[in-house]
């Protein structure tokens, strides 16, 4: 298997760039140049959500390269009864179509090994007790022929979340918490082109444990969330760790849309505890415990996923503030992969390591330089 190594700085970067001098000012003696490859220019976009609440919503803003195409948002649907009604799936792509970046639909599932288990409504009961197991299976339905080439832990994204590691002993047993996050690379076939993509993907996991008692075995019960995943693809040789993770680092959730969306997941987190309530009071005693402990881990992972849907955007990024006096706020956030930062005058920003690169002199474009806010 090939070594997934994700040096991003020894990557460099991508160049996505759009001259337009027309509309520039005029320099006597300007000489016009070819665009430089050093440099990135992004534009603001959102993921909508237009059919989950009394008025269309934009669920998350990001930066994409100027002139790529996106499509796709928040589905809502009965399908998606296991992910509380809802889904995310949505993508942009380069002019010429060879490259994408989107972000992929969240799962949830159950196992066990407790006879006569059930999963929480509309979800599947699955063996599938890791991250890892879980994109082995996932990847090959992408595209026909997909595969994983190779996994590389993601512990910075880790990091950011250990708070959710937790372990809660008792007498009978325990409850367990804790998250994943892991990049995988995998190959594909597109139209006879051999492609590459990897997926950045996030899962809190929550179980709980019990000792044998009462003449039966010990027991365990899994619940998975597999939190909204971020892929980027491109030819084989042309995929850009470091431009992918720059356009997946600028993903900022709208608190409006958070705010509610929890509100969301939260009324039908205390509709299916009191169903649990009610599932509990006609089991037998031996199994009172284990129904608890089922209750309490459903009940945690709600209040878990709450907490997650207002914080988890600024955890998993990594992001700096510049000052941009025409921003709310007057800031804006924009990838620390990049040292310096550009507004352009049509309100398009310009990304780049260069301390000596002027976009109007490299790109033909008047624009203005942002300092990083202290």
């Amino acid at each position: 298997m090939r070594k997934f190594r994700l040096s991003v700085l020894a990557l460099g970067l991508v160049g996505v760039v759009c001259a337009d001098a027309a509309n520039q000012p005029a320099a006597a003696g300007a000489q016009q140049r070819k665009p430089t490859t050093n440099a990135l220019r992004v534009q603001r976009v959102g993921i909508m959500d237009t059919s989950g609440f009394d008025r269309p919503l934009v669920a998350s803003f990001l930066f994409i390269p100027v002139g790529w195409k996106a499509q796709g948002g928040v589905v809502w649907g009965g399908q998606y009864l296991c992910t509380n009604g809802y889904n995310i799936s949505w993508g942009a792509s380069s002019p010429d179509n060879t490259q994408l970046v989107g972000i992929l639909p969240q799962a949830a599932w159950s196992a066990s090994n407790i006879p006569g288990a059930q999963p929480n409504p509309g979800c599947k009961l699955m063996n599938i007790t890791s991250l890892q197991a879980y994109l082995q299976q996932y990847i090959p339905t992408l595209k026909p022929g997909a595969r994983v080439l190779d996994f590389r832990p993601r512990r910075d994204l880790m990091a950011k979340l250990q708070s959710l590691n937790t372990t809660i002993p008792s007498a009978m047993g325990e409850f367990r918490t804790w998250i994943e996050s892991v990049d995988a690379l995998f190959s594909f076939n597109d139209n006879g082109r051999d492609m590459r993509g990897v997926i950045t993907a996030t899962a809190y996991f929550s179980g709980s444990h019990t000792y044998p008692m009462y003449g039966m075995q010990a027991m365990d019960s899994l619940s998975v969330m597999v939190y909204p995943m971020y892929v980027a693809t491109a030819p084989n040789g042309q995929l850009n760790i470091g431009f992918a993770e720059a356009i997946r680092q600028s993903i900022l959730p709208n608190p409006e849309w958070t705010a509610r969306i929890a509100a969301h997941n939260g009324k039908i987190g205390q509709e299916a505890l009191a169903e649990g309530v009610k599932r509990g009071k006609i089991i037998q005693e031996a199994n009172d415990y284990i129904s608890k402990l089922r209750t309490d881990t459903y009940n945690q992972t709600s209040a878990v996923n709450d907490r997650i849907a207002r914080d988890r955007g600024n955890a998993m990024r990594d992001v700096q503030d510049f000052n941009d006096p025409s921003a709310a706020g007057g800031r804006v956030q924009l990838s620390s992969f990049y040292d310096h930062a550009w507004k352009l005058n049509d309100g398009t920003y310009v990304l780049s390591n260069d301390a000596s690169f002027d976009p109007w002199r490299d790109l033909n474009l008047a624009g203005t330089r942002l300092d990083q806010s202290r």
